[in-house]
C-alpha cells in the first residue's frame, strides 16, 4: 500500500508548495485514460476540501482517496508517471477553475466517474 501514501504525499507536497517544484515535461494522456485521470483528480481534490471543511468523516475521506487512486488503474505508465500526471492535472484544474467551480464539476460528474471507473 505504498503507492496511495506516496501519491498522497506527492500531492500534498505539490499543493503545499504551489507547484514550485521542477516539473518534468507534460505527459500526454488521451481518451479514456484522460477521463479517468480527470475523475481521479476531481475526487482527490473534492474529498480533501470536504474533509478539511468538516463535511465528511475521516473514513469517507480515506475511502474517497483510495477510490481516487484506484481510478489511476485506467491510466498507463509507471507509478511515478501516474503521480506526475496527477500533479499536472491538479495544476491545470486549480489554475483554470475556482474551488467552488471545481466542487460543482465534481458534483455533476461524480456519478458518471464512479460508475465508469470504480
Amino acid at each position: 500500500m505504498r503507492f496511495p501514501r506516496l501519491l498522497a504525499l506527492a500531492t500534498a507536497a505539490s499543493l503545499t508548495l504551489g507547484f514550485a517544484l521542477p516539473v518534468k515535461a507534460d505527459l500526454v494522456i488521451q481518451g479514456r485514460a484522460a477521463q479517468a485521470l480527470h475523475c481521479a483528480a476531481l475526487l482527490f481534490i473534492a474529498s480533501e476540501e470536504l474533509y478539511q471543511a468538516g463535511y465528511i468523516s475521516r473514513a469517507d475521506y480515506n475511502g474517497a482517496q483510495s477510490a481516487s487512486v484506484r481510478m489511476l488503474d485506467y491510466v498507463p505508465g509507471t507509478k511515478n508517471q501516474k503521480i506526475q500526471a496527477m500533479g499536472q492535472r491538479f495544476e491545470k484544474l486549480l489554475s483554470r477553475k475556482s474551488l467552488p467551480a471545481l466542487m460543482q464539476e465534481f458534483d455533476e460528474t461524480a456519478p458518471w466517474c464512479g460508475k465508469t471507473f470504480l
